[in-house]
């Protein structure tokens, strides 16, 4: 079986559950795509308060997923310096939910954790100064019916309407070649686009994927907030939950579940 301790108490002992044959597997499955959410026992994962989880396994039977994916019997996830497990947190915090804590009030506790989950990512980003905002409420230059199908979430992350749907890489002479954080990205970089800030001006933009499948930017406007243009769609500044995106790491993405990371850049070629 597969044992889930919430780190999170100092003095007394942390909450404990056990996750279900479908919350294991799925959980095997998660960790098997992505090794590096696993953390050693002793990484560095937070201070007092919400420290990420520690995962136990025991008695594995020889059909056991977790043995078959080859993963350690004890390791951490999550916690104040892992941005990237943020979706396996959160999965892992809702497993929670059905189980009976040992606790005067579970609720309480489960809250302070999804809100560690949360500012633990936010704190991690810090947009490039100067930074060049742009509205977060008027798209009319984007939304216009001559240009609305024509550009696409690269266009509006690039601030460039080139009317072509464009595509990273295709202005510098390779497009990318398969959907996954690193080829995309790469194909970004060659038409300009860089990791570390500028002296100048900066346009602070994000690279998610929908794993196999898709690939979608976001940019960082002004009041904090950012928008995207989902394909031929209108522009807009709020996640599929309809709530404004205050951190694209945490709002709802629908599919496009993995964050790939930030990139920063100014006069953009894109094609």
């Amino acid at each position: 079986m597969v044992k889930v301790e919430l780190d999170i108490f100092s003095g007394r002992p942390n909450p404990q559950w056990t996750l279900s044959k479908k919350d294991a597997r799925q959980l095997a499955e998660r960790v098997r795509a992505d090794p590096s959410l696993l953390l050693p026992m002793d990484a560095e994962t937070g201070g007092l308060g919400y420290r990420g989880f520690i995962i136990t396994t025991e008695d594995l039977g020889d059909g056991d997923e977790w043995r078959r994916a080859g993963l350690p019997s004890r390791v951490r996830l999550g916690g104040a310096f892992q941005p990237g497990a943020i979706e396996a947190s959160r999965s892992l915090l809702y497993t929670a939910e059905s189980a009976r804590l040992d606790l005067k009030d579970p609720g309480a506790v489960l809250g302070v954790a999804e809100e560690g989950i949360t500012e633990s990512v936010q704190s991690l980003y810090t947009a490039c100064t100067p930074s060049y905002y742009t509205s977060d409420t008027s798209f009319a230059f984007w939304n216009d019916a001559a240009y609305l199908q024509y550009n696409n979430c690269y266009n509006y992350a690039s601030n460039l309407r080139t009317n072509t749907f464009a595509q990273p890489g295709r202005a510098s002479g390779t497009v990318w070649s398969a959907i996954s954080c690193s080829n995309v990205g790469a194909a970004a970089v060659r038409d300009g686009w860089g990791t570390s800030c500028r002296a100048d001006n900066n346009y602070n933009v994000c690279l998610v994927i929908w794993p196999n499948t898709d690939y979608h930017w976001y940019r960082l406007a002004a009041n904090g907030h950012w928008c995207h243009k989902p394909g031929q769609t209108a522009a807009r500044n709020y996640d599929n939950s309809g709530l404004l995106i205050t951190n694209p790491e945490t709002c709802n993405r629908g599919g496009y579940t993995t964050f790939c990371g930030y990139y920063r850049g100014f006069n953009i070629t894109v094609s």
